[in-house]
């Protein structure tokens, strides 16, 4: 199945523009998705198994987003939680996951 990045990115920003918790950084955050968007994928892209654990795909991004978003570091255990539950919650909405 063909997922639409565009349309996974319009889904989740307006996940998190409805849940109000970043307003604080309106302007950083289509940047800030953007970055979790592509270490998403860069995880996913290097797992040699194919199987997507949670825990190791936050991991490398709480790292990587702090690095890259230092103003902002405290707040990006929480922008990588709810990146990867909205995430999660469209390829849900799409049909896109298959559970084990």
């Amino acid at each position: 199945m063909e997922i639409s990045k565009s349309d996974m990115r319009a889904y989740i920003l307006d996940k998190f523009t409805k849940e109000g918790d970043f307003e604080f950084m309106v302007q950083h955050l289509p940047a800030a998705l953007d970055a979790m968007m592509e270490l998403d994928e860069a995880y996913t892209t290097g797992i040699g198994d194919g199987v997507y654990d949670d825990d190791d795909a936050y991991d490398a991004m709480f790292t990587a987003m702090q690095q890259r978003f230092p103003d902002y570091k405290i707040y990006c255990m929480r922008l990588c939680e709810d990146y990867l539950d909205f995430a999660e919650e469209y390829l849900v909405s799409i049909d896109a996951i298959e559970w084990e």
